[in-house]
């Protein structure tokens, strides 16, 4: 089955990768971690688009942009089938194009203006189980995607191997924790209500952070490798809900700073290695005891070892759909 995967982020890379077909047909959003990641070298036609951000009156001109460049690349390149996470632009050309299959997948339940405008033109609607919005699909899955695109096994190899490695590089005592640390910027289309400003609070905490700004990609192939390079650490501090999700999977100790709710969040709450502070007010002395046990827990896997997540059956319920 030809299918046209829409690319809008780099999460949706690593997941979609796998399913390509050389006969496959590729739309992919302008943002430099994307750029970095198509090096990788891809025969499937590709078409460019502009990511939606900014004002209102900008944001509809390029939404507009964005389907009629869909649909026109749609009508010389016709597929059977459409899969788009959370980006409705493309799923509208492919209505007005009548491709039969058009999938639209999401995990993020505040990105209703997407839902509204992709749902109404979509064939089908996946969620994931632990789904907390109004949004109804016609399938589901268990767990979390994370789970369907990163071998955890892999990873916690490479932590092993690599433990202590950093430490010894960066010239540390051997005792110290070093972090990971992704900082948002909240200019996409939902997140900005969500973010927190926690750089002066996190200051003094007795860590040391190792920066990975959002949108900062090294072009040296490891863009691919993301999400096992942040699992290399002995935790992870960040306002990203994927890179956030992607640790946990991981089993690296991580402290999600967000306003941010999700159903996949609510199901990574009972992860003892989760913790997730969704309080502006961080100078509270709640969030210095979470900041404690967060540490104290990354002592504790330096020791006792790491405990990942299982896949419960992700893989199988989306290979089934689109393998």
């Amino acid at each position: 089955m030809r299918t046209c995967w829409v690319i809008d982020h780099p999460a949706h890379f690593q997941l979609f990768r796998q399913w390509f077909c050389d006969d496959d047909i590729l739309v992919v959003t302008r943002r430099q971690e994307l750029e970095i990641m198509l090096e990788a070298g891809f025969e499937q036609p590709i078409l460019r688009v502009n990511r939606v951000m900014g004002g209102w009156f900008r944001k509809i001109s390029l939404a507009r942009q964005r389907e009629g460049a869909a649909r026109r690349f749609l009508a010389e390149h016709p597929v059977t089938r459409i899969v788009s996470k959370g980006a409705p632009f493309e799923l509208r050309a492919a209505a007005k194009q009548k491709v039969p299959e058009r999938w639209y997948l999401t995990d993020t339940e505040v990105n209703t203006i997407a839902h509204r405008l992709g749902a109404n033109v979509a064939t089908h609607i996946l969620l994931p189980e632990s789904w907390e919005g109004v949004l109804k699909p016609t399938q589901t899955y268990p767990g979390i995607l994370p789970m369907a695109y990163i071998d955890s096994s892999t990873s916690l190899e490479a932590w092993n191997s690599a433990k202590g490695q950093i430490v010894e590089e960066l010239s540390l005592p051997e005792n110290d924790l070093v972090v990971f640390h992704r900082k948002i910027t909240g200019d996409g289309i939902h997140d900005g209500l969500e973010v927190i400003n926690y750089d002066t609070s996190i200051r003094k905490m007795d860590v040391h952070f190792v920066e990975n700004k959002e949108s900062a990609a090294v072009a040296d192939g490891s863009a691919w490798d993301f999400p096992l390079h942040a699992a290399l650490f002995d935790g992870v501090l960040t306002g990203s809900t994927t890179l956030a999700a992607e640790a946990v999977v991981q089993g690296v100790p991580t402290l999600l700073i967000s306003k941010a709710t999700r159903g996949f969040l609510t199901y990574l709450e009972d992860q003892p290695h989760f913790f997730h502070w969704n309080d502006a007010d961080l100078f509270d002395g709640r969030f210095a005891k979470m900041a404690a046990e967060w540490k104290l827990s990354m002592h504790s896997t330096r020791s006792s070892g790491r405990n990942t997540i299982n896949d419960v059956g992700t893989s199988e319920v989306l290979n089934t759909l689109f393998g």
